[in-house]
């Protein structure tokens, strides 16, 4: 049984090019870190493509939902998500 490889071997999850496990979670803090550009309008950025030149659906969506927690009251808690993918995201488009 072969053991999966670790960050430490510079190929992250399964030799993907996937980044380490620490720079993941600078990754995800600063990818849910969003700009506001007016009332209820925010900016995302991505600091990582992977291989495959397509943005990550996961990322895309906690986008979304920071967004939208940032445009509601303190009072108002989500209680249901639902997301469909109908193409993969272009991270040149702006």
């Amino acid at each position: 049984m072969s053991s999966p490889q670790t960050p430490e071997d510079g190929q992250g999850r399964g030799g993907r090019g996937d980044p380490p496990g620490d720079l993941r979670s600078v990754l995800v803090t600063s990818v849910l870190n969003l700009e506001l550009l007016d009332k209820d309008l925010f900016r995302g950025r991505h600091y990582w493509v992977p291989a495959s030149k397509r943005l990550f659906g996961g990322q895309i969506v906690g986008q979304a939902l920071v967004a939208a927690a940032k445009s509601v009251s303190e009072d108002v808690h989500m209680h249901s998500l639902h997301c469909y993918f109908v193409r993969a995201g272009d991270p040149k488009v702006q």
